[in-house]
C-alpha cells in the first residue's frame, strides 16, 4: 500500500473546538429553551394563569366586604322589625312620618320650604 497523505484536518474539528459562533453551536438548546420560556409566559398571562389568579383575589376579598355589609345591614333590619313588632308606638311613629298617616280626629299640616329665588 501506498502512503496516502493524510488530508488536511479542518480547524477545530478534530482538535475538539466547534467551528462557528455560539448560537451556531448551541441552537437546539436555544430553541428549545425559548420554546419553553414562551410556553412558560403564555400560560401565566392566560384565563388560568397568574394575573386571572390576582384578580380573582382581588374581586373575592370585594365580596366579601360586600357580604359582610349586607349582614350588617340585615342585622340592623331584623332589629328594627323586632322593635316594630314589640313596640306600638315605633310603629306609629313611622307610620306618622314616612306615610303620613294620621288618626281620623287628626289634621296633618306639612311644611314646605319656599325655593330661593332666581338670582
Amino acid at each position: 500500500m501506498k502512503n496516502l497523505p493524510n488530508p488536511a484536518a479542518k480547524e477545530g474539528f478534530i482538535r475538539g473546538n466547534p467551528s462557528g459562533s455560539v448560537l451556531a453551536r448551541h441552537s437546539l438548546a436555544i430553541l428549545v429553551g425559548g420554546g419553553l420560556l414562551m410556553i412558560l409566559v403564555l400560560t401565566q398571562l392566560g384565563e388560568n394563569g397568574i394575573v386571572a389568579w390576582f384578580n380573582l383575589s382581588a374581586r373575592e376579598n370585594q365580596l366579601r366586604e360586600e357580604v359582610a355589609t349586607q349582614d350588617q345591614e340585615n342585622q340592623d333590619l331584623s332589629r328594627r322589625l323586632e322593635a316594630l313588632q314589640k313596640d306600638p308606638r315605633a310603629l306609629e311613629k313611622i307610620a306618622r312620618e314616612d306615610e303620613n298617616m294620621r288618626l281620623p280626629e287628626e289634621e296633618v299640616l306639612m311644611v314646605i320650604n319656599p325655593k330661593e329665588p332666581d338670582r
